[in-house]
């Protein structure tokens, strides 16, 4: 009876270790499965999938790996700030606008609205200010229903000056459908700051630029003096 009994305590420390090495009896989860359980919350959109299963979980919440994704963040931001202005330069060298620089204090109000956009998933203007001074402002955003999407300068670029199609170059004014690439070639704008932040589930892409002197200005001759006609 004695031996018995020492057979039955053995027998059920096992069965808790095991449960709490692996959670798969249910007596004791690991920490780090807890706090990955934590950080699920609902889906935001209608359009986003449900939560995987805890083997295809986004590892980013974890705090053990979040340095890593911070760092391929900071990654991504450096190679696409580096290769939109590349882009800009070559549309207003087209456009007979002198190149823009990048500004690291632009850079810092872009990618400060660039995390707030991503972690609200709303899209809209900023009215960001550098001083008390406006600044132009571009706004790109990607989603994908499954996975993790991509931050491509090439398509935010594309996007904001695919919008020529639109512009009248003879009686040139404002609009909201051409805003984007007069904003761009504006010739009078001299610096630029990127922002790049992706949604918590890394569905999203947010890609934010803005500009000093800010272009867009409404009034007689500004658009005249400075959004020219390519090859001009």
């Amino acid at each position: 009876m004695q031996y018995l009994l020492v057979l039955c305590c053995i027998t059920h420390i096992y069965v808790r270790t095991y449960s709490g090495t692996f959670g798969y009896w249910g007596y004791q989860q690991p920490s780090y499965y807890r706090y990955d359980q934590r950080m699920l919350g609902r889906p935001r959109h209608a359009y986003q999938q449900p939560a995987l299963p805890y083997g295809y979980m986004d590892m980013s919440y974890h705090p053990y790996y979040r340095h890593l994704y911070r760092d391929r963040e900071a990654s991504v931001h450096s190679s696409v700030t580096a290769e939109l202005l590349q882009l800009h330069n070559q549309h207003r060298a087209r456009h007979c606008a002198p190149p823009l620089t990048i500004s690291e204090r632009l850079n810092k109000i872009a990618q400060s609205y660039a995390e707030h956009l991503a972690k609200t998933s709303t899209f809209e203007h900023s009215g960001n200010k550098l001083g008390k001074e406006p600044l132009g402002e571009n706004l790109y955003m990607q989603w994908i229903s499954r996975g993790k999407v991509n931050a491509s300068a090439k398509a935010a670029d594309k996007s904001w000056y695919d919008e020529i199609e639109m512009h009248d170059f003879k009686h040139p004014t404002f609009s909201k459908e051409t805003g984007h690439f007069t904003q761009l070639v504006w010739k009078d704008t001299k610096k630029m700051g990127v922002g790049v932040a992706f949604s918590p589930n890394g569905q999203e892409v947010y890609i934010v630029a803005n500009y000093y002197p800010a272009g867009n200005i409404v009034g007689p001759g500004f658009f005249e003096k400075n959004v020219l006609p390519a090859k001009c």
